[in-house]
């Protein structure tokens, strides 16, 4: 099968889609088919496209055995949402162009973050000939909408809701990554037998459990403290999440080493807020690239998720807890919702809830306290990871539904 899965985001780049769709790109080459990325320049986070990318309309390389084709798109190192749109409207522009011209595929997969993306391959879809099947990681506009970056009642998000309405009936499947996901999706789009919830994967060879000296030497390498207890927060920085909870919790524990990697909207911010407060045992590690993400796990003793209070929180699943689970970390996580249920189930935290500055304390400080509790809970997040979390079983579904929607 000749597959093209189209996406903004793509290795070299960092952040949860360029791992998941780098992941599924890999496998599906090594299961025989012939994918092709298209995708941008990276240039996520900073907003600046580096050599040898810089200067070029098209770029064509291979990686680790998938065909990746990048286009032009216009960057900027701000944040406002004017420069954000800017950037997305571009990608779709030279995206549609270069698509024009490349060999038809059998199938396009269509990570629709951002939203503009799709009427790009609405474009190519029709041109082309090829179904396309839409992969919702994030429900947009309404997701900027609920964390203060767009207003509800602007003309920009009355558009987009459109837009967004027509990606759906465009589509001839569309997957949801979460059961929030799915159920936005369906407020708009009445087929329920073209929706499907495939949740994330997590790579369970490259996170699992650390030893007792494995801790010691990731922590050397990252230059924190040997001996003391460490609670880690891994990836994105975004509005999503709510960082005055852990922050609180970082001045109420001087005690413990409170170590940050990555990026984001909020990363100035917290560097800001670390430096006013005097947070000595707060260590920013910075954006670290993912290969050496699983160090990162390896020296915590426990992660820290704190999602902010908006109607995303909901809906959220956050990969950060995925890896967390495969890696034998426990997590305290201020959530609710499906991640608040998911790490019930697991048995692999404690959730506590959003917002909860006092409850954030007393989950930290009771683990601190108890290392057959954390014992308890790293076998158990191992366990859910091994058994719902096999990148294997996931692929197989997102195979099934490429060759469903295929023409006979």
């Amino acid at each position: 099968m000749r597959i093209w899965l189209v996406t903004q985001y793509y290795p070299p780049e960092v952040g949860a889609a360029p791992v998941r769709l780098s992941r599924l790109a890999r496998m599906l080459v090594a299961l025989g088919h012939e994918v092709s990325v298209l995708t941008a320049m990276p240039n996520y986070p900073d907003g600046v496209i580096n050599p040898p990318y810089r200067g070029r309309f098209a770029y064509a390389e291979t990686i680790d055995g998938v065909t990746v084709r990048r286009v032009w798109l216009y960057t900027s190192p701000s944040k406002r949402a004017r420069a954000r749109i800017a950037n997305q409207l571009s990608f779709m522009l030279t995206l549609a162009a270069r698509g024009t011209f490349l060999k038809r595929p059998d199938v396009m997969l269509v990570e629709s973050h951002p939203l503009f993306v799709t009427i790009a391959t609405g474009w190519l879809r029709r041109i082309k000939r090829a179904p396309v099947v839409l992969n919702v990681s994030d429900l947009w506009p309404e997701s900027a909408v609920a964390t203060g970056m767009l207003k509800a009642d602007s003309l920009f998000v009355k558009a987009a809701s459109r837009v967004e309405r027509w990606a759906y009936n465009d589509a001839a499947h569309i997957i949801g990554m979460t059961q929030g996901v799915v159920d936005g999706i369906l407020k708009v789009h009445s087929r329920k037998d073209r929706v499907s919830m495939i949740a994330n994967a997590v790579d369970l060879e490259a996170f699992k459990p650390a030893s007792a000296e494995q801790r010691l030497a990731a922590r050397a390498a990252l230059g924190l403290p040997m001996d003391r207890f460490t609670a880690v927060h891994v990836g994105n920085m975004s509005l999503t999440y709510d960082f005055e909870v852990i922050l609180a919790a970082a001045a109420a524990l001087p005690d413990v080493i409170f170590a940050f990697a990555g990026g984001g909207s909020q990363a100035g911010h917290l560097a800001e807020q670390v430096a006013v407060r005097k947070l000595d045992n707060v260590k920013l590690l910075g954006l670290l690239p993912h290969s050496e993400v699983p160090d990162v796990w390896a020296a915590g003793d426990i992660s820290m998720i704190s999602l902010a209070d908006s109607s995303l929180a909901d809906g959220t699943r956050p990969a950060k807890m995925y890896e967390a689970f495969a890696a034998g970390v426990p997590v305290v996580a201020a959530i609710r919702g499906e991640g608040a249920a998911l790490l019930t189930e697991a048995g692999g935290g404690i959730a506590v809830p959003v917002g909860g500055h006092d409850e954030f304390v007393t989950a930290i400080r009771s683990l601190h306290a108890d290392p057959s509790a954390r014992e308890r809970m790293s076998q158990a997040g191992r366990s859910y990871a091994v058994a719902h979390l096999s990148p294997d079983a996931v692929t197989s579904r997102y195979l099934t539904i490429l060759e469903q929607v295929m023409p006979s």
